[in-house]
């Protein structure tokens, strides 16, 4: 196991490292500390400022490229600590108006990629012309998000921006990560809880101006916990009732584990697990990963869910 941190093609000596993401804010960053000392002096102290790149390698592949967007050095304890996001950020930080028509979630994803002078690259293929697609004064990641669920309706499938070195990718949500737990090998610690609070079980159906149109029901949902009730506007060239039913939530189930690390598990990917003691076991989603370097271990935490959910733009 090999984790490299690299400034300005210079290797760094860092005293511990965190990898993460999450599928909803899927600007990976990096954290990392220094010692006062942890450089060699062949090379000398490196100045690393506000808006540097630092590029962080597993095993000689590279993971992340982002820029510097936190410091705090604390000379007391001697020290420094660092943030870095990578290119995702600019999107999330960045908003615009655009009026789209007749156009697929990956032209749009293109467009208002290319407008920030950001490549993409390997955009999942949807084939679904949205018919009119409106964003005013909305950040450029949430358009990317707000077209592609979209197209979601049209194909059934949940998609995921990513970075890809500098290069904005789309995948589709839930692809296997070939990474399996089992209490047995390399699962450390595990627990779950589940809750009603994001239940929805009666969507309303409207028209564009806003006439009611019918409605779709989880009967046996309704009659084990009450209504919760979400609305749906019909959409051209989309089934209705089909399209409200993919609004239906049923009881959120949430499961966090630490592991010994494998680099492979991230948000947005699925794995299996084998946990008898808290019964987690089965098909799970990565919400959540947090992957941590210190002291010669690689160690990480997982957030999990029993479904495949696709983010809503804000």
């Amino acid at each position: 196991m090999s984790a490299i941190l690299k400034w300005k093609g210079t290797r760094v000596f860092f005293e511990s490292l965190t990898w993460e993401g999450t599928d909803t804010q899927v600007s990976r960053q990096i954290t990392f500390t220094l010692a006062a000392n942890a450089y060699r002096s062949s090379i000398g102290k490196p100045k690393i400022a506000l808006g540097d790149v630092m590029t962080f390698y597993f095993d000689g592949k590279q993971k992340f490229v982002g820029i510097v967007t936190s410091r705090d050095k604390n000379a007391e304890i001697g020290v420094w600590n660092y943030t870095a996001m990578d290119f995702m950020h600019y999107l999330l930080k960045s908003s615009a108006t655009y009026k789209f028509k007749k156009h697929t979630a990956e032209y749009i994803t293109k467009k208002v990629c290319a407008d920030l002078k950001i490549k993409t690259v390997n955009l999942a293929k949807t084939g679904y012309s949205i018919p009119k697609l409106i964003c005013e004064d909305m950040a450029l990641y949430d358009i990317m998000i707000k077209a592609y669920r979209k197209a979601k309706g049209h194909t059934g499938k949940k998609y995921l921006p990513v970075m890809r070195g500098r290069r904005v990718s789309v995948i589709t949500k839930g692809l296997s990560s070939g990474v399996v737990l089992s209490q047995d090998s390399n699962i450390t610690d595990a627990g779950y809880s589940d809750t009603l609070d994001n239940i929805i079980n009666r969507v309303r159906i409207y028209s564009e101006k806003g006439k009611k149109l019918g409605k779709v029901d989880n009967k046996k949902s309704i009659n084990k916990y009450g209504i919760y009730q979400s609305t749906y506007t019909k959409e051209k060239k989309v089934n209705a009732k089909k399209a409200a039913k993919t609004k239906f939530e049923g009881v959120t189930k949430e499961a966090n584990v630490s592991a010994v690390g494998d680099i492979r598990a991230v948000a947005g990917y699925s794995l299996t697990v084998k946990d008898k003691a808290t019964g987690l076991t089965g098909k799970f989603y990565i919400t959540s990963d947090s992957h941590t370097f210190e002291n010669g271990t690689y160690t990480m935490s997982l957030g999990l869910v029993w479904k495949n959910e696709m983010e809503s733009p804000n």
